[in-house]
């Protein structure tokens, strides 16, 4: 399809390219060698890093999350406030655990970070724990009393059926084998249990736009490009049927860029982009640029 910049490829350039199967992927692939590197450039990321939120927003981004989970025990405000905070949830964050008033669900995150999601949902009720290639990421998350382990999930030697619910966010495409991982996720889901899936979407609307410019793109780590169909097909080979979704997130990461090219090109530029991306967007109902999924296992 494209190039794009990747040092360590020949020529210091990879490919975007497309599959007859219609799956996108990077060309070549990295070495392990090359993504060990990268992660380790990124101790300082977010998502290593820890909570950078004050208290009152964090109170607010809990609240927020809470118009989906749903926990037990939450304030009749709470449940008042829900038909607000849960549609702002989903069209804020890229991964929801509904609890439907549950305590005790078991919850694994592959690909955790430092736990931000885990923290939260172990302060209401959950049985929790992460994994992430990045040992910074473990160490923060020691700070917040979360257990992550470092590694592949294929070699935690975790029990089987041993999580009610297993999320992937932003984590699938970074992965050389999604088969392998995805066998493993169907082993540790108990009956019943639910995949929570978001992955960059490789239909979207602003990687045809943008090309190298996507904000999802993130050569060289990022080495698989989903579209709907070939995320079900790949869920579907694991006995993971969708019961949410697939379905696009677009809205709120284009305002973010636009605030961004606002500050970094002007708002003539940012806005034309804008403008560009809603008006495609209209004729394209899964063109945003994050694809989520819930999935149960059959």
């Amino acid at each position: 399809m494209f190039a794009v910049p990747h040092p360590d490829a020949p020529g210091g350039l990879a490919a975007i390219v497309q599959c007859a199967c219609g799956l996108r992927r990077l060309d070549p692939r990295p070495t392990q060698d090359t993504v060990a590197r990268y992660y380790a450039a990124e101790a300082g990321f977010n998502a290593y890093a820890g909570r950078r939120r004050g208290p009152v927003k964090q109170s607010l981004w809990n609240a927020v999350r809470d118009g989906v989970a749903a926990p037990a025990g939450q304030s009749l405000l709470g449940r008042l406030a829900r038909p607000l905070t849960r549609p702002l949830a989903r069209w804020l964050f890229d991964v929801n655990v509904p609890l439907d008033g549950r305590r005790g669900l078991r919850v694994l995150e592959v690909g955790s970070g430092f736990g931000d999601l885990l923290v939260y949902l172990r302060a209401r009720g959950c049985e929790v724990l992460g994994t992430d290639l990045s040992p910074a990421a473990a160490a923060r998350a020691r700070d917040y009393g979360i257990d992550v382990r470092v590694g592949a999930l294929r070699t935690l030697g975790l029990p089987a059926a041993s999580f009610d619910a297993i999320v992937m966010n932003h984590s699938l495409e970074h992965l050389p084998d999604p088969h392998e991982e995805l066998a493993e996720v169907a082993r540790l889901l108990a009956p019943d249990g639910r995949l929570h899936l978001a992955v960059p979407n490789g239909a979207a609307v602003r990687l045809h736009l943008e090309r190298t410019g996507w904000v999802h793109l993130s050569p060289p780590l990022h080495y698989w490009f989903f579209d709907a169909d070939s995320l079900t097909r790949l869920l579907d080979a694991h006995g993971l049927r969708p019961v949410r979704g697939p379905r696009t997130t677009t809205r709120h990461h284009a305002l973010r860029e636009w605030i961004t090219g606002c500050r970094t090109h002007g708002v003539v530029r940012a806005t034309a982009t804008l403008t560009r991306f809603l008006r495609a967007s209209l004729t394209s109902a899964d063109g945003g640029d994050v694809l989520r999924i819930e999935a149960v296992r059959a």
